[in-house]
């Protein structure tokens, strides 16, 4: 398949960033072992190592790097009202969840460990239809080509929610680049917000050998 969409409309991007971090923290049942975290922070006001706590402008918080960020502060959430102040806080809730070799949360284990289980639906009446094939990404220069797998995206999110505003279902209808990704379109639109950031382990991604540099 190809590499990402033609033009689309500026204003839907961000919306669909901050729907998709909406989204999923909507659908997620956590675990109620929230008395774990204390191995780890003490509370989120209070970290339990100085210096810890960070902003969500520098793109870090607990599910990459083990950062507190109080909900209040993310960015996200509006910390004038005060239901904020009900929702679990990710250190809590993430505590125990699995992680990679870059310390970044490995939703896919996560799920499959059952420490959370998505609703398939709002109501959690429909069920989920999961596809499993692969598409394979070649314009990657001297990197490993890219995977993307169907099946452990489509465990947990239905096909509406890339297709087709995010990515045109056409081959060679994408330009996909790192430079769009990371400034949040494509892949960016949920990977540096709820999943593992495009910038902090490349093989996850790119984990398919290159043929070309084999030959060299």
């Amino acid at each position: 398949m190809t590499q990402a969409m033609g033009d689309r409309s500026q204003k839907t991007r961000p919306i669909m960033g901050w729907w998709c971090v909406l989204a999923l923290m909507a659908c997620l049942t956590f675990s109620t072992q929230g008395t774990a975290a204390d191995s780890v922070f003490s509370d989120a006001s209070n970290p339990s190592e100085p210096g810890i706590t960070a902003v969500w402008s520098r793109g870090l918080h607990f599910q990459t790097e083990g950062e507190v960020v109080p909900l209040a502060e993310d960015g996200i959430h509006d910390p004038t009202n005060d239901a904020v102040h009900l929702l679990q806080e990710p250190y809590e809730s993430m505590a125990e969840f699995p992680r990679d070799s870059q310390g970044i949360i490995d939703w896919v284990q996560t799920l499959r460990q059952g420490l959370i289980d998505p609703r398939m639906s709002l109501t959690g009446e429909e069920k989920m239809y999961t596809v499993d094939f692969d598409i394979i990404f070649k314009n990657t220069g001297s990197m490993p080509h890219v995977r993307f797998p169907h099946l452990q995206h489509t465990e947990w999110l239905t096909c509406a929610n890339c297709h087709p505003l995010i990515f045109v279902p056409q081959k060679g209808g994408n330009p996909v680049s790192m430079s769009a990704i990371i400034q949040g379109e494509y892949c960016g639109v949920c990977h540096g917000k709820v999943a593992f950031p495009p910038t902090m382990n490349c093989g996850r991604c790119h984990s398919v050998p290159n043929q070309a540099n084999l030959r060299r």
